[in-house]
């Protein structure tokens, strides 16, 4: 009988990876086209990649790209922010508001085509994410209202990131109260050390540990807000690891906790406790053979999870210097604001040319 044990991969498929984000572009897989109210993210995880790999200039023209630009800032709404898609736009502002995680990768995404952002309605966007602040120091992921209150199922630590990351990339926390934001994010962490998506919410997740890191790490850096660092966290982190990460006590690996637990663990300062080889080995048996990477081994890729498995790779195996890194050429990321180093980079810049023209 032939072993039904899958063989495992251990050769980084670079071109099947990008033309899998290329096919993307065109079109989304069947599973991700019921995400088309938030195409803007779905764009990011594939532009994003590209840009990891190296690869967006190379196998994009400049006609297409300019494209991108001008569908992007068609997103931007009147009174602030980013929706999420065309899809979502009425004549009406206040039944398609702006959107503070596809503002976050609206931003991004405009930063890896290298848009200049003259056309960024920077006022309208710190009105649009005070509007989204609940009393409890949370944000909801678009302005509340009587009927929906900002304290909704949604305000939870993810978009507290987001609303941390656009304040950061915009050099202005005007649009959050800080001391809220961080009390709100310190009361999510629960009994295990790590952080659940809302206080009252028992079980921490990898996924929520990282948003609560990063978005702890930008208002200490930048509103003096406590340092997030913990043993216990990153013991929680460490405990995650069983070759490739589980989001949570119990579960089985999922490819995109290897980049929200290694993330985290990075934002503490502590990547090199990361067993590298057993998490590259994880994550290359997740490559759909042509290209892409699923959730787990012999699964059918997404982009998420295609995206999220590039990202953790850069975080440890960026680079060609020596052996453990040949063959991936993969950019450095940064771990905070989720994009390679070399765009993060561009956009401090970009952001630092506008406000400068804004004050002259």
């Amino acid at each position: 009988m032939a072993d039904p044990t899958p063989l495992k991969q251990s050769t980084f498929k670079r071109n099947g990876h990008i033309n899998y984000f290329l096919r993307c572009l065109r079109a989304l897989p069947t599973a991700a086209q019921g995400s088309d109210s938030n195409r803007i993210t779905a764009a990011f995880f594939c532009i994003s990649a590209l840009d990891l790999l190296g690869a967006l200039y190379e196998k994009t023209s400049e006609e297409q790209r300019k494209g991108w630009i001008e569908w992007v800032w068609s997103l931007q709404a009147p009174t602030g922010g980013f929706r999420g898609s065309t899809f979502m736009t009425t004549l009406n502002d206040k039944t398609s508001p702006a959107h503070i995680p596809s503002t976050y990768t609206a931003l991004m995404t405009l930063a890896i085509l290298r848009a200049p952002l003259d056309l960024l309605d920077i006022p309208g966007l710190t009105r649009f994410l005070r509007s989204c602040q609940a009393k409890d120091g949370s944000f909801s992921p678009v302005p509340g209202d009587e009927v929906y209150p900002n304290e909704g199922f949604q305000s939870d630590v993810r978009i507290s990131y987001c609303t941390s990351v656009i304040s950061d990339i915009i050099g202005d926390f005007s649009g959050m109260d800080v001391d809220k934001s961080t009390e709100f994010i310190e009361r999510c962490k629960t009994w295990e050390g790590a952080y659940a998506s809302r206080p009252g919410v028992i079980e921490a997740q990898g996924g929520t540990t990282y948003c609560s890191l990063a978005a702890l790490s930008i208002l200490h850096k930048h509103a003096q807000a406590p340092s997030p660092e913990s043993q216990d966290t990153l013991r929680w982190l460490i405990s995650r690891q069983i070759g490739g990460f589980q989001g949570r006590p119990g579960k089985l690996e999922d490819v995109c906790y290897s980049f929200w637990c290694g993330g985290a663990m990075s934002i503490l300062g502590h990547s090199t406790l990361i067993n590298r080889e057993a998490d590259r080995s994880f994550l290359l048996s997740a490559q759909f053979p042509l290209g892409g990477f699923g959730k787990e081994p012999e699964d059918y890729p997404d982009p998420f999870h295609s995206y999220l498995a590039l990202a953790a790779l850069s975080l440890t195996h960026s680079g060609t210097e020596d052996g453990d890194n040949a063959g991936l050429g993969l950019k450095e990321l940064d771990v905070i604001w989720n994009v390679s180093r070399e765009t993060a980079d561009w956009l401090r810049g970009e952001i630092g040319r506008v406000n400068g023209k804004s004050r002259s």
